[in-house]
């Protein structure tokens, strides 16, 4: 049978195919790839590739579309004393947009209706070279923009010359490129930006305040609001706004950037008060660094403060900031030098990632690091541990023979022996249900646990680690052990805590020596199953169990340092009788209680002394009771061990040097007593404040008030909850 069709229909046929291929599809490949993109899904860039290479898609606006997907934007990865995030771009991501932007400028021709994707790949090579911290590139693109016949290519490149001679100092040059545009019809908010940034340099804010508003109601074109490598710019009157009573001040922060000796150029400098966390956004840099890595911010009142940096997340894929010489900032009229120093990260040698090991012990092994005094291995433990996702903590581990700090470049391990320390706790919903971490610990079979080291000074200040700062899980080394969970493992898992102690005891009565029923109920009794469900008694009963069996008689120690001060004072004469039981063989958790149950006696003396039992870091307990006794010069040496904190800055530590030079008069010294004492046996967050304010007031010594400020922000006390 034949089927006889009119040549008008063939013809029509072949018009909607051909409409279907030229436009339809390309169309519709755009349209999922917008729409995936909306959704912040990682499958959007694969239709923006198809797009690109779709044989009828203009081959400019394909590859700048595509390009500017795997871009999206410059966000900062912020870095602070108080804690560090942010957008994140794959590094190799950015390598292909900047091959795809190259090819279309190389190309040199372009369509009248491609002139914005030319323009536009031109001016975004720049910002990634800005972003990344290429100054060569960024030199190199300015230099062909200034060869260019097209006026709008050398207008960019004249306004990204600006911007270079701006962070590199030069502002008279980057005042001529304004004064050559200004008035002009190429002058757009690039220019505004690149002029609001001098005027923000230069301290002149009414200016600064003038101009951003001009700018926040501008008519933005593509791509203006990511300008110069950022996208921090156009929000100077907003910042002013919110950080105006920190500005207008007489100290300087001053500094490099490095990686391995080497300058980082175009990193953006922060600043916050100190303690307040790292905030989302809002923030603008008060300092950029120049091509040699150097920075100066602004003028500064004053102050405690966090400074920080903003890079972009790529750059950190391989760098560890060091932490050495990076803590708040005290500023007091004199300024300040301050370095951000990245390293290399250290090499690890076993394990390798995803490495199953078979019984209890398992060996990590890294390259040495120069000027390392002692390393620290931590493992990651996840809130779901099988899909390695939901919260997570980082906590150091101890050897076989319990040591934390190691100074050879390899440890072993024995998961057994980790079984019972307390690592990490968590509790959930109105009823406080303890995490499964709390009781199980880490190393639990068939669950993949990743590894990471950090190499430390003789201060404890970290120089460098195995874990970047930004990066996947799954690209490091991790461990997971052989065998399987038991059904009381799983029970407490599913916070199942009833059942399990059903379980536990219900073997117990069979096998009265398992160590694993023992090691877990001493935990769920100790630590409480959940809110108001603890059991002293009973944890001690098996903790001691659990002792003459394996004789490892800081579990208990580990358990009961978790309880409220009441809950001490109350139960102090078991505590007592375990210690004593132990003979004072204790590590930091056994001292650590024992203080404790000494300060419920309003025995300060010994209290002192059992914190000075502890070598693996420095209580702040200690610091508050060397102060108390009058040990000054002690106090001052606890301060170069406390975590950094508003204690460790350098006006605190020479507030109590000066102390120990010429003591405070009796009635200063008896005000300020009481205040430490108050702190010592521990004092809520509500009346913290009213507390300071009452003793401040009352004090004369100087050194002793700014102590005493010190504390206060330490405890953030000036925070409402």
């Amino acid at each position: 049978m034949k089927i006889k069709v009119k040549v008008k229909t063939l013809i029509l046929i072949i018009c909607i195919f051909a409409v279907i291929f030229i436009w339809g599809i390309p169309a519709s490949l755009l349209g999922i790839a917008d729409y995936l993109d909306s959704k912040s899904s990682d499958k959007a860039v694969l239709f923006y590739e198809k797009y690109a290479s779709y044989p009828t898609t203009s081959n400019i606006e394909g590859k700048f579309v595509y390009a500017n997907n795997l871009v999206k934007g410059f966000d900062k990865y912020s870095i602070f004393l108080d804690g560090w995030g942010g957008a994140s771009t794959d590094f190799g991501n950015l390598e292909k947009a900047k091959e795809l932007l190259a090819d279309i400028v190389h190309s040199g021709s372009y369509k009248k209706s491609e002139k914005h994707y030319f323009t536009g790949s031109y001016k975004m090579l720049m910002d990634i070279a800005i972003a990344t911290g290429d100054a060569e590139m960024l030199h190199e693109w300015i230099s062909l923009g200034q060869n260019y016949d097209d006026e709008d290519i050398k207008y960019i490149s004249d306004i990204y010359n600006g911007f270079l001679m701006h962070v590199n100092g030069d502002n008279e040059g980057a005042s001529d490129v304004i004064s050559k545009y200004e008035g002009t019809e190429h002058a757009d908010v690039k220019l505004d930006i690149l002029k609001m940034e001098l005027a923000f340099f230069n301290e002149n804010y009414d200016e600064v305040i003038s101009i951003s508003e001009k700018i926040r109601n501008a008519e933005w074109n593509t791509g203006d609001k990511l300008v110069f490598g950022s996208s921090r710019y156009y929000d100077r009157g907003f910042w002013l706004d919110s950080f105006g009573k920190i500005i207008k001040g007489n100290n300087t922060v001053r500094g490099t950037v490095t990686y391995k000796d080497q300058p980082m150029p175009f990193v953006e400098i922060y600043v916050q008060d100190a303690g307040g966390g790292i905030r989302s956004g809002g923030e603008s840099y008060i300092g950029i660094t120049d091509e040699n890595g150097r920075f100066q911010t602004i003028g500064l009142k004053d102050g405690i403060y966090s400074i920080g940096i903003g890079l972009n997340a790529s750059l950190l894929e391989d760098k560890v900031l060091s932490r050495s010489g990076y803590e708040y900032v005290t500023l007091d009229g004199s300024g300040k030098e301050m370095d951000f120093v990245f390293n290399e990260t250290i090499n690890m040698n076993s394990p390798k990632a995803g490495e199953k090991i078979s019984g209890s012990e398992f060996t990590v092994s890294w390259e040495e690091v120069e000027g390392a005094d002692y390393y620290t291995v931590q493992v990651v433990i996840f809130s779901n541990p099988y899909e390695k996702s939901g919260t997570s903590i980082s906590t150091p581990i101890s050897d076989k023979n319990g040591k934390s700090k190691i100074t050879e470049n390899y440890a072993v391990f024995d998961i057994d022996k980790l079984k019972s320390r307390r690592i990490g706790m968590s509790y959930d919903g109105e009823e406080m249900i303890l995490g499964y971490e709390g009781v199980l610990g880490s190393f639990l079979p068939g669950i993949e646990y990743p590894i990471t080291v950090s190499a430390c000074d003789e201060n404890g200040k970290v120089i460098t680690g195995s874990l970047p700062m930004r990066t996947y899980y799954d690209k490091i080394p991790s461990i997971t052990a052989e065998g399987s969970l038991t059904d009381g493992e799983n029970m407490i898992i599913e916070k199942s805590y009833p059942e399990a102690i059903q379980y536990y005891e219900n073997i117990l009565k069979e096998e009265p020596d398992n160590t694993d029923a023992l090691l877990y109920l001493t935990k769920i009794y100790g630590l409480g199953w959940k809110k108001g469900e603890r059991n002293v008694e009973r944890a001690i009963e098996l903790g001691a169990k659990y002792d003459d069996v394996t004789g490892d008689c800081n579990l208990i120690f580990r358990v009961l340092d978790t309880m409220e001060r009441d809950e001490i004072k109350e139960n102090k004469e078991l505590i007592y009788s375990v210690i004593k039981k132990a003979d004072y063989n204790l590590g930091a958790e056994g001292y650590r209680l024992l203080s404790r149950c000494y300060i419920a006696d309003e025995n300060w003396e010994d209290a002192r002394e059992a914190l000075m039992q502890i070598d693996e870091y420095v209580p702040d307990d200690l610091f508050y009771l060397n102060l108390y006794f009058g040990n000054f010069t002690e106090a001052a040496e606890n301060l170069k061990k406390l975590y950094t904190s508003e204690l460790t800055t350098d006006k605190i530590k020479e507030s109590v040097l000066a102390l120990a030079d010429t003591a405070p008069d009796d009635s200063d010294k008896e005000v300020f007593n009481s205040f430490l004492l108050t702190l010592v046996k521990g004092i809520d967050h509500n009346t913290g404040e009213s507390l300071y304010n009452r003793t401040s007031n009352q004090i004369k010594n100087k050194n002793i008030k700014e102590i005493l400020h010190g504390i206060y922000l330490e405890k953030n006390w000036d925070a409402t909850y």
